[in-house]
């Protein structure tokens, strides 16, 4: 490679020194939700958040059909079984203030689209039962992980959500996240040339 490289030794040294600063790490404890406060006639997160949802359900879809209470009741019991009641309290939170300040949301995307919950409590507005969507893509039992809804609103107006968010939850219990990906040899070469305009 330096043989290749001769006209630019640098290369080789610095593909070097990148690879010295790769660092592996690991999660060693599950997430940690902040806490969400329910109003005291209720018992638990569990109890509200089936109260907001058969709430929100017959906002969506009037007299309710056996198909929606089973479904419904079945994705509230995963939701309780899996500890995430308080995951879909916060989301909801957020997104029903961010309706009130005016800021624009999508209709969601993803597998959370397959969500009959998320649907009653606004999370989403894509009705999962119409459309024939499977919860079971969103959350599953086999498969314990936390729920990933993808959100979309615009760009310059995320900083009113994260002040919400910072202001409701305290600055300890918000974080932006981001992703990082991997890019095998070919899509590395392809990229490089692509920045050095080759």
């Amino acid at each position: 490679m330096r043989k290749i490289f001769s006209d630019i030794p640098e290369a080789i040294d610095n593909v070097a020194e990148i690879i010295s600063k790769i660092e592996k790490y690991k999660l060693d404890h599950d997430p940690i939700m902040p806490d969400f406060e329910i109003p005291a006639e209720f018992s638990d997160k569990d109890e509200y958040l089936r109260f907001l949802t058969y709430k929100g359900a017959k906002e969506r879809w009037g007299d309710l059909s056996e198909e929606q209470i089973i479904r419904i009741d079945f994705e509230l019991e995963t939701i309780a079984k899996m500890g995430f009641p308080g995951y879909f309290l916060i989301v909801q939170d957020f997104l029903r203030a961010a309706r009130e300040m005016g800021v624009s949301v999508g209709p969601g995307r993803g597998s959370a689209a397959g969500s009959a919950v998320a649907f009653c409590r606004r999370i989403t507005d894509i009705d999962p039962i119409k459309y024939g969507l499977l919860f079971e893509r969103f959350l599953n039992p086999q498969r314990v992980s936390m729920p990933d809804i993808d959100l979309a609103y615009p760009d310059d107006q995320r900083d009113q959500l994260i002040n919400y968010v910072v202001e409701k939850y305290g600055q300890a219990n918000v974080a932006q996240i981001i992703t990082f990906g991997t890019l095998g040899a070919r899509a590395s070469i392809r990229d490089v040339g692509r920045a050095m305009d080759i």
